[in-house]
């Protein structure tokens, strides 16, 4: 059975015409990553507002498509999904929980990760960064993270529910608006600073580092 991993990326949103905007603004995305694929550009087209509870999970495409990053090799998503959380968050007595979004791009594990699967392969990780750097400066409000399947939304929810730990990722870029929540650095991480926020990378996957 294949496993995967993700480019996770978060949005709130208040209404109909917010997330129209944000579906929008990834479709931009995919294209400024240099995807041409009419199908997934469609699709994120055609993603209509939730009318019940039940409708609240989002979309899921599917197939294939492919990025070219302008630095890094082509690389091939085996998928992207669209899930709405309506009702997640710490509330105070003064807010209401607010809705978000997140994004997901998908890849099969078995294309990135080296023989020993211990590791991802040496041509993938510039490709990858640069994704994240893109994702990160166009969808900056909690950052984007490179996770495997079981450290899915353990980052995201670990700061916007302050409980857990941040730190459930691979490759990650956040705002320096959130660097309180990542002060204590666990060993084997080691990290960067970009225009777009703080990077870091579990060192022990990557060699060479992404953004080196």
């Amino acid at each position: 059975m294949a496993t995967y991993a993700q480019i996770q990326t978060y949005a709130t949103y208040e209404d109909q015409e917010d997330f129209a905007e944000l579906l929008t603004r990834y479709q931009d995305t995919l294209k400024e990553l240099g995807c041409d694929d009419q199908g997934v550009l469609a699709w994120l087209d055609e993603i209509t507002w939730p009318e019940s509870e039940e409708e609240s999970f989002g979309d899921i495409y599917p197939a294939t498509f492919t990025l070219r990053p302008a630095q890094g090799e082509p690389i091939t998503c085996s998928g992207i999904d669209v899930s709405l959380y309506p009702n997640i968050g710490t509330p105070t007595l003064d807010e209401e929980p607010q809705p978000w979004i997140g994004i997901n791009l998908q890849f099969e594990d078995e294309a990135l990760l080296t023989e020993t699967g211990a590791t991802y392969k040496p041509e993938i990780g510039a490709g990858i960064w640069h994704i994240l750097r893109v994702l990160a400066n166009n969808f900056p409000e909690l950052g984007v993270y490179f996770t495997e399947e079981w450290q899915e939304n353990r980052s995201w929810r670990s700061i916007v529910e302050e409980a857990g730990d941040p730190w459930a990722f691979d490759l990650a870029i956040f705002p320096r608006k959130l660097a309180a929540y990542f002060e204590a650095i666990p060993a084997g991480y080691e990290g960067t600073v970009t225009d777009e926020g703080f990077g870091f990378a579990q060192s022990n996957r990557w060699s060479p580092l992404p953004w080196k």
